[in-house]
């Protein structure tokens, strides 16, 4: 009876992401099952549904609950200057020798690409990096930071780049001076930053075609766990067909690439998961 119940239970959730897939445009189908089922016991109890195909017929009567359900099942955890081990190692082992190749071949484009963006403070952190790395020569670039995500509602919250106090706690004071301007609901971003970044809805397990090419440096950072090892390729291939040659990948401190993807990619630092594509 228990396994027939599991196997029913399997049944119905295939039917339920084949649905979200089909009709909301969503698909979470090759997530790890355990972040899905976990994540979405939180919209059948805010939904009053009892089962998935309680779910199912909740979803045919309230179409937007599709929209929740996507912030739900996005992860959405960030920070600005998130491991900031990371953003130290890209200043060191990525950017000098970036900027040095683009003025040596004089040309002025720097394009980086934050895969899922959130509420904005990679990318944002990202602007402040180069920002602070080129100091009275950031006008010599032109610079792009493209960043997406899977949450319309992440991606408004991250096109006003307005934070609450508790957003910008670590971040140090003389960056909080320097880019940031304290207004009543909190801290948003100047002018000179907000205007690098430019955001769009992008979903990562959507397509194998890139949304962006010639990309100089990926960050797909705590992403790939979450994903099972055919999609963690299928995504992967994607992002290394958006890298120019040569460039820089990001991963998360617990990601490393596919095998198939190891071979065509140098490891700059092991434990910041900085790869370089030659």
């Amino acid at each position: 009876m228990r396994d027939t119940t599991i196997k029913s239970e399997a049944t119905a959730l295939n039917s339920l992401l084949e649905k979200v897939h089909q009709d909301g445009g969503y698909d979470f189908r090759e997530y790890k099952r355990g972040t899905i089922v976990r994540r979405l016991e939180r919209r059948l109890h805010a939904t009053g549904a009892k089962t998935y195909l309680n779910y199912i017929q909740f979803l045919d009567a309230h179409p937007e609950e599709y929209q929740n359900l996507a912030n739900d099942l996005t992860i959405r955890v960030s920070g600005f200057f998130r491991n900031p081990y990371t953003f130290q190692q890209v200043t060191k082992l990525v950017l000098p020798e970036l900027v040095s190749s683009k003025r040596d071949k004089k040309e002025r484009e720097l394009r980086f690409w934050s895969t899922a963006c959130a509420r904005g403070e990679e990318p944002y952190s990202l602007a402040i990096m180069l920002a602070e790395f080129l100091g009275s020569q950031l006008r010599d670039f032109d610079i792009s930071i493209y960043a997406t995500d899977i949450s319309r509602q992440a991606l408004e919250e991250a096109r006003a780049g307005v934070y609450s106090p508790k957003d910008i706690e670590g971040i140090p004071s003389t960056i909080l001076k320097n880019y940031f301007t304290l207004y009543d609901k909190g801290y948003a971003l100047k002018t000179d930053i907000s205007q690098m970044v430019s955001f769009s809805y992008f979903d990562l397990t959507s397509t194998t075609q890139p949304p962006f090419v010639d990309m100089d440096c990926i960050f797909c950072r705590n992403i790939l766990i979450y994903l099972q090892v055919q999609l963690q390729e299928k995504v992967l291939k994607m992002l290394y067909d958006s890298l120019a040659t040569p460039s820089y990948l990001i991963l998360g401190e617990a990601e490393t690439p596919t095998s198939n993807l190891n071979e065509k990619l140098e490891s700059l630092d092991n434990k910041a998961r900085i790869y370089k594509k030659m």
